[in-house]
């Protein structure tokens, strides 16, 4: 597993609270967290290699396959558990987590939803495939409905190819993260499992590949301009909601235990 963001970079990448790169390999049962809690954060669950099975205090029971989309609003709290089979012996997946808008939203009543993967637009052009999971593209729109102005993308380059797009004026921070191959931005090499973090610029965005094609994330937000206080599992804009958040998982947590007796 291979964790980013943390409480060093947190206000530098807002609204961005985590990134988590998972990968095992010679796997041959299913593998996953037993029931945990967050709250003040939306979770995007994305696997690409494997089926992913959701289960949580919302009403969520779902399996998502490769390449389908969950998207999990915390809120006030809730608890989940998420268990992975593997395919040919293998499982891959990332999250991403954005925190909530302080007031309602953040305290607001937890959520999930799920979008398949033929229902997420595929932009095609020379040089690129880009699959927009969270809003927009060149024209093409995500049909997940999401907390605060995002824009994911899963993006294809192939060798000596280029990829540019002009971001959403307001959407000033941003991480590109690299899958496989190589990728070169504004004169940085980036490698397989590195991030780089994104300058506010009014230029568009571009990507370039050498003699090795690559598949990277673009990840990109409006800053929130709230405080941001984790406890690792949970995010919020004051200690009061924190406090709120941590004893609502707890009291979820009892009930849950309780049901299992």
């Amino acid at each position: 597993m291979t964790a980013f963001i943390d409480a060093d970079n947190l206000n530098e990448l807002d609204p961005f609270v985590l990134w988590d790169h998972f990968e095992a390999k010679e796997i041959i049962r299913t593998t996953g967290l037993d029931y945990h809690g967050h709250s003040g954060v939306d979770a995007i669950s994305y696997p690409v290699t494997g089926r992913l099975r959701h289960l949580d205090s919302s009403g969520s029971h779902v399996t998502l396959n490769s390449g389908d989309i969950h998207v999990m609003t915390s809120g006030n709290g809730i608890i989940h558990k998420d268990t992975m089979t593997p395919q040919d012996g293998r499982v891959e997946s990332f999250s991403l987590w954005t925190a909530l808008p302080a007031g309602h939203k953040e305290m607001d009543d937890a959520s999930s939803s799920n979008v398949s993967s033929h229902q997420i637009p595929l932009v095609e052009e020379i040089d690129s495939a880009t699959k927009v999971l969270i809003g927009n593209y060149k024209g093409s729109v995500s049909p997940i409905k999401y907390s605060i102005p995002v824009t994911y993308l899963d993006i294809i380059i192939a060798p000596y190819g280029v990829w540019h797009f002009q971001p959403d004026k307001s959407q000033t921070t941003g991480f590109v993260y690299i899958r496989s191959g190589r990728a070169y931005i504004g004169g940085n090499q980036l490698h397989p499992h590195q991030m780089g973090t994104l300058t506010p610029s009014s230029l568009p965005l571009e990507i370039r590949t050498g003699s090795i094609g690559t598949r990277l994330f673009v990840s990109l937000g409006e800053p929130l301009h709230q405080p941001l206080i984790s406890s690792g599992c949970s995010v919020h804009s004051s200690a009061v909601n924190m406090s709120l958040g941590t004893q609502n998982i707890k009291r979820l947590m009892a009930a849950k235990k309780m049901s299992g007796l």
